[in-house]
C-alpha cells in the first residue's frame, strides 16, 4: 500500500506510514448499482372508462357522505308565555276566596294555644325551610300521627286562604304555617282539641230518636186501635170487659204517651237547632254530644307540640339558621324572646 502522502510504499496490515507516520486509510469498496429488471407494464383503461379526474392542487378532504338519522330530532317544549310562572308549594302562595261560612280552623275543636315567632330578615329561607321541615316530619314518623298539606280558608267574602301543614292523632290537632313575611320568617303554631262524645249521651239521643220513630209511625195506629175497640164495646145493656180494657189503654196513650211523645219531639227539635247552629259556627253537627277531654286527649296534644316545636328547631339548624333569632309574638300584642 502506498502512503497517500510521501508516496512511500508500506506493508498492507500497517496503519501508519513507516516514513512519514501519516495514517494510511484503504480504499473504499467498489458500490454495487442495482437495478430493476423487471418489465414495466403499462395500464391500458377499457374504451368506454370515463375519463381520469384532473389532478387536484393543495390539501383536499375527502367528502364523506353525512348520516340523515330518519326521524327529525327532539325539540325542547316551551310553554306559551300565557301561562303563570311555577311557583313553590305551599308556601308563598296564598290565595282568594269567593266565600266561605267556616273559619279556617272549623271542626279542629276548642283552640288550646296560638303562638308565633319571628326571625328578622330571613323571609327568603322560607321556601328552604318548609321543605326540610316536611323531610323531618317524615324522618320523625311521630307515632299515630296524620300529616297532611291543606290550604285552609278564612269566613267571610273574598277571603284569604293560606297553607298549613296539619297533624292530627285521635281528637288532637296542630296547625303549622311557614311563610314569608316582608323581608321576615314567620312561623306559626295553633293547637285545637276536639272534646270526646259522651256514651250516656249518645245512647239518650238514641233512645229518644226511636221513642220520635214509634211517635210518628206507631202511635197513631195503637190510639185508633183503642178507640174502635172502646167504641165498638158498648151495647144496650151496658160495656163489656173488654171495652173497659180498651178505655184504659185509650186514657193511657193520650195522657201519659202523648205527652211524653210531645215532650220528645219539642227537645229533638231543640237539639237538632243547637246541632245545626253549631255545624254552621264550628262544622260540629255532634257538638251537643262531647263533653270535656280527658288525660288522654291532653297526653296527645302535649306530645304533639313538643314534637313539632323540636322538629322545626332542628331543621332551622339543618339549614344554618340559629333557632335562638326567633323572637315570640303573641296574639294579644305582646313581643319577647322566646326560645323552642
Amino acid at each position: 500500500m502506498n502512503c497517500p502522502n510521501c508516496g512511500t510504499t508500506n506493508d498492507a496490515n500497517n496503519r501508519f506510514c513507516l516514513k512519514c507516520g501519516a495514517p494510511l486509510t484503504a480504499a473504499p469498496a467498489p458500490q454495487t448499482t442495482y437495478t430493476n429488471s423487471a418489465p414495466q407494464i403499462t395500464y391500458v383503461p377499457p374504451p368506454n372508462a370515463p375519463p381520469p379526474a384532473p389532478p387536484q392542487t393543495g390539501w383536499t378532504t375527502p367528502t364523506q357522505p353525512v348520516y340523515q338519522p330518519p326521524y327529525p330530532p327532539p325539540q325542547t317544549y316551551q310553554p306559551p308565555s300565557s301561562y303563570p310562572p311555577v311557583q313553590q308549594p305551599y308556601v308563598g302562595m296564598p290565595g282568594l276566596s269567593a266565600l266561605n261560612i267556616w273559619g279556617p280552623f272549623a271542626g279542629f275543636g276548642t283552640r288550646r294555644r296560638h303562638v308565633g315567632w319571628l326571625m328578622n330578615g330571613q323571609g327568603e329561607r322560607a321556601p328552604e325551610l318548609v321543605t326540610k321541615v316536611e323531610a323531618k316530619f317524615r324522618e320523625r314518623a311521630i307515632p299515630g300521627v296524620y300529616l297532611n298539606k291543606e290550604n285552609l280558608t278564612a269566613r267571610g267574602v273574598g277571603v284569604e286562604t293560606r297553607p298549613y301543614f296539619i297533624l292530627r292523632r285521635g281528637l288532637a290537632s296542630l296547625a303549622l304555617y311557614i311563610n314569608q313575611f316582608g323581608r321576615d320568617l314567620f312561623i306559626s303554631q295553633a293547637s285545637y282539641l276536639k272534646p270526646p262524645i259522651s256514651n250516656f249521651r249518645a245512647i239518650v239521643a238514641g233512645a229518644m230518636l226511636v221513642f220520635q220513630g214509634y211517635m210518628t209511625f206507631i202511635y197513631p195506629f195503637a190510639l185508633n186501635s183503642s178507640f174502635g175497640r172502646a167504641s165498638g164495646g158498648f151495647g144496650l145493656f151496658g160495656s163489656s170487659g173488654g171495652a173497659l180494657d180498651a178505655i184504659g189503654g185509650m186514657l193511657f196513650l193520650i195522657c201519659l204517651i202523648g205527652p211524653l211523645g210531645a215532650l220528645n219531639s219539642l227537645a229533638l227539635f231543640i237539639l237538632f237547632c243547637f246541632s245545626a247552629y253549631k255545624w254552621l259556627m264550628e262544622k260540629d253537627f255532634l257538638a251537643a254530644l262531647r263533653v270535656s277531654p280527658n288525660e288522654f286527649n291532653e297526653d296527645d296534644l302535649m306530645a304533639m307540640e313538643k314534637a313539632v316545636e323540636e322538629t322545626v328547631r332542628q331543621s332551622l339548624t339543618d339549614i344554618k339558621l340559629n333557632p335562638d333569632d326567633l323572637e315570640m309574638a303573641t296574639a294579644g300584642g305582646g313581643a319577647g324572646r322566646q326560645l323552642f
